[in-house]
């Protein structure tokens, strides 16, 4: 047989959609971060706001079609893309108003946690509670971000199939 036939994949299919969901996700920040008026104000509620959305929209867009399309993406240890591409009008509707929802979810966490982190070390510190230690920045939003969504999903992975399990057993 030939070699290249019976090679192993180096990276997983997983690893590689959390790698492209990660550089979006910075690219999502960088973008409205620091390229919109957004990230200068002094409120976060606009900064949340449209992080969320955008990266709702760029996910429904550009992650979803080239991720469930180029990877196979296991979660459970089922290959999901047949659930994203064989969806009727109205579960693709829902669909992305979960994405939606989901992505300002998680960039809410995602504040809360640096939020959460800065006010430890601004008491570990001793100082003034103005003081911003850890700012946003691309790589550690994106981080955070794929941390908390991986956690999500692998939650609701679970469910799914404790749902799915019992609906199973009561039959």
């Amino acid at each position: 047989m030939d070699k290249k036939h019976t090679r192993r994949k180096k990276i997983s299919d997983n690893a590689k959609a959390t790698l492209l969901r990660w550089w979006i996700v910075g690219m999502c920040y960088f973008m409205i971060g620091f390229g919109t008026q957004a990230g200068g104000y002094t409120s976060p509620i606009d900064l949340i706001f449209f992080l969320g959305v955008g990266i709702g929209l760029v996910t429904i867009v550009v992650y979803n079609p080239i991720a469930y399309n180029v990877f196979d993406i296991v979660r459970g240890g089922e290959i999901v893309n047949h659930r994203y591409r064989n969806k009727k009008g109205w579960q693709r509707a829902l669909q992305t108003l979960g994405d939606l929802g989901l992505s300002m979810l998680v960039v809410i966490l995602v504040y809360l946690s640096y939020q959460n982190i800065n006010l430890f070390l601004v008491g570990l510190l001793g100082l003034s509670p103005e003081t911003v230690v850890v700012a946003g920045e691309p790589f550690g939003f994106a981080t955070l971000y794929t941390l908390f969504y991986s956690a999500i999903t692998g939650l609701t992975d679970k469910l799914r199939a404790i749902r799915t399990g019992s609906a199973t057993v009561c039959k």
